[in-house]
């Protein structure tokens, strides 16, 4: 596909790099000199510098011809325009990053009589295709995080029967077993290991080593009973502090108000303080600083069950969330943009809850679906790629055993779904036209396992 993606700070670069690591034709557009150089020292990918909303610029990057064009950049209203002019010269699909909610709504038209049919104007009337708010997708991932018994981010797939979630290994029962002697609660898959950055494709052979971590897949009524074994539950959050005032922490504690936690949020910014306080009436909103320990001790932080960071420095939060951590409040959840900061946060036990970046790459997987794709997900930064296939009857892999199709040794399948039945481990069944196939692949690999379901 020919992509064209408008913005080359933090989520236009990590798209970039995504989408060229998987064999796409990309080019950035970008108008910052020292952006667009970090963009080309790092990637093989065309980049222009220029206004991207602008007709001139676009035609430069051959919107005419470009199968996605997304609009990243940091204002709202550059991305509307960017994509509603590439639209008019003719580009496939758009994409916007859109952080204000005002936006993504629709509105009817006047009229010069009351009785008139009134027109109804909508985003994809604007030339927008879809609207992608990556605080919002953060703030979703926070709240569905505290509402459960683990501090990871969950992926659900085939309609959500099966579900593929991360679990950092506590128990030293689990330690130092080859994984075909480990006796699992129920049936599941390790699809993945992750040791100090590290990601290994286990083998029967392959044991677990204490503060790994583990990429599961198993059915949804089953993940928590297995997630046992690897780290002790933690009550659902009833009372949160949230440092920072910018728009994940809004969305956040907006959320969590309407479940009826009890909310603090902490930023130095006086007008921000107050804007918040007006607009979340059962929220407590502090002016302090989120690094303060005596601080934090004062605000009754240590008997919080739930600490969040989502102030817009990555090394704040960070700090932040290891100072929560330090207080001894159960959940320490950082947002961070940067992919390369996550082996350092897991380093020090700080739970990484909120990927903005992440999420808005993994939500863009979704328009460059492969044949026969329904549903991706992107694991441990870009490292892996979840992929939920539905098998045709003339698919390479259709009448053939999972252990025989030929997959790269680097995939793992996690689990088949057949007629609303979940089949796990699916090593040694015949796949069958229609059925789901939910495969974990590093990037690389990525085109090697599309090509068993074309």
């Amino acid at each position: 596909m020919y992509i064209i993606i408008a913005g080359g700070g933090v989520i236009g670069s990590h798209i970039a790099s995504l989408l060229a690591e998987e064999g796409h034709e990309v080019v950035v557009l970008e108008q910052s000199r020292e952006a667009l150089e970090n963009i080309r020292r790092q990637l093989d990918v065309k980049t222009i510098q220029g206004n991207s909303a602008t007709p001139t610029i676009l035609k430069q990057a051959e919107a005419e011809r470009a199968d996605l064009v997304l609009a990243v950049t940091n204002n709202d209203e550059t991305n509307m325009v960017t994509c509603f002019m590439a639209k008019e010269l003719g580009a496939g699909t758009t994409a916007a990053r859109i952080r204000n909610p005002d936006y993504s709504g629709y509105f009817v038209a006047q009229t010069k009589s009351p009785t008139a049919t009134r027109k109804i104007v909508r985003p994809k009337k604007l030339g927008i295709d879809v609207f992608i708010n990556p605080e919002a997708e953060a703030a979703r991932e926070i709240m569905g995080i505290l509402s459960s018994f683990y501090s990871t981010p969950v992926e659900n797939f085939a309609d959500g029967t099966v579900q593929i979630r991360e679990f950092r290994v506590e128990d030293e029962a689990l330690v130092d077993k080859p994984l075909s002697q480990i006796e699992f609660l129920k049936p599941c898959v390790v699809a993945a290991i992750v040791r100090e950055g590290e990601v290994i494709t286990p083998g029967d052979d392959d044991v677990i080593v204490l503060g790994d971590s583990v990429h599961l897949v198993s059915a949804r009524e089953f993940m928590d009973e297995l997630g046992g074994m690897f780290s002790a539950p933690k009550r659902p959050a009833r009372k949160v502090v949230i440092v920072g005032g910018g728009q994940i922490a809004f969305l956040t504690a907006e959320g969590l108000q309407r479940q009826g936690v009890m909310v603090k949020v902490i930023d130095s910014d006086a007008d921000r303080c107050r804007d918040i306080a007006a607009k979340l009436e059962k929220v407590v909103v502090l002016q302090g600083d989120g690094t303060d320990r005596s601080f934090l001790i004062e605000q009754g932080v240590p008997s919080a069950d739930a600490f969040i960071a989502t102030t817009d420095s990555d090394e704040l939060n960070i700090l932040c969330g290891l100072l929560a951590k330090n207080l001894g409040v159960p959940r320490s959840l950082v947002a961070i943009n940067r992919p390369g900061y996550i082996p350092l946060a897991e380093a020090i036990g700080v739970d990484i809850a909120a990927l903005p970046t992440l999420l808005t790459a993994d939500k863009i997987t979704r328009f460059v679906l492969h044949g026969g794709v329904i549903s991706t997900a992107l694991l441990e930064g870009q490292q892996l790629e979840a992929i939920e296939f539905v098998t045709s009857p003339t698919s390479n892999i259709a009448d053939k055993k999972i252990s025989e199709a030929g997959l790269p040794k680097e995939a793992v399948v996690g689990a088949i779904v057949r007629n609303n039945t979940v089949i796990i481990p699916p090593r040694d069944e015949v796949v069958q036209p229609g059925d789901h196939v939910i495969v974990v692949s590093p990037l690389p690999a990525v085109h090697s396992v599309e090509k068993l379901f074309q």
